[in-house]
């Protein structure tokens, strides 16, 4: 059995894997305290109890600062268990081009994985919403057609409020209407539609543009959120990238 780590920008997932099978998840906030390595020992202490024992560690990374502190730490902790950080961004037939593989981040690579072990007959488009919100493309064939970043949803909002002195501050409610009539209904229509609707809309674009044989993925930290305003169609999958990282250890 393997300890699967994906060390995102803002928060950290830990789950078990057993072949492409995804267990007992759980998910940290990154933050640069005592409690986050706590937390993160009790998990695994937990998780060692189990049966079957797991036996290895896996990270994947896009925080450095962050992979390196729970590298330290777990190899302090856990000298027994084998770990493995995941750094080369190659699979056997999957067919990728892009300049500076480096500064591909690996959890938009095992997205891609994910995408295709769970859709292998047409092309998948796959979108991860959080810090960023990420495109990636890959067709039928599995080669990867290209993709695009957008600030996120929350770090657009977050610098609105910030850098917009006649806003002021005001936490984020859930509205579907389409219009709002105060400040605070205009930004959180904003931040629920207008993300959505930008997400659809460079979806149909990508699709209009490559073909109709598409399935789109929705992932990241915010799926649950915008899962309520975008197409029922889609495929809301917050293990995406957990699933790609089994799918890549499978082989």
């Amino acid at each position: 059995m393997k300890l699967i780590l994906e060390i995102g920008n803002s928060s950290t997932k830990l789950a078990v894997c057993s072949g492409l099978k995804i267990s007992n998840m759980n998910y940290l906030k990154n933050t640069d305290n005592a409690k986050f390595l706590a937390n993160l020992n009790n998990i695994v202490e937990n998780l060692e109890l189990k049966k079957p024992k797991i036996n290895q560690i896996v990270i994947s990374y896009v925080n450095k600062k962050m992979m390196k502190k729970i590298k330290k730490n777990l190899m302090n902790k856990f000298p027994n268990l084998k770990l493995i950080i995941l750094k080369e961004k190659k699979y056997k037939d999957f067919k990728i081009k892009y300049k500076n593989i480096d500064s591909f981040g690996s959890d938009r690579f095992f997205n891609c994985l994910g995408a295709r072990a769970l859709n292998s007959k047409t092309g998948s488009i796959i979108v991860d919403i959080g810090t960023a919100t990420t495109f990636d493309v890959i067709s039928n064939n599995f080669e990867y057609l290209g993709g695009m970043i957008i600030p996120g949803p929350l770090t657009s909002f977050s610098s609105l409020l910030s850098n917009t002195s006649m806003i002021g501050k005001y936490e984020l409610i859930y509205k579907q209407g389409i219009l709002g009539k105060s400040t605070h209904d205009c930004l959180s229509i904003g931040f629920t539609q207008g993300n959505s609707k930008m997400i659809e809309s460079l979806v149909s674009n990508i699709v209009n543009k490559y073909g109709k044989s598409y399935n789109t993925f929705i992932t990241g930290g915010l799926t649950d959120i915008f899962k309520k305003y975008l197409p029922k169609k889609y495929i809301f999958d917050k293990l995406l990238t957990l699933k790609g990282i089994a799918f890549y250890l499978k082989d």
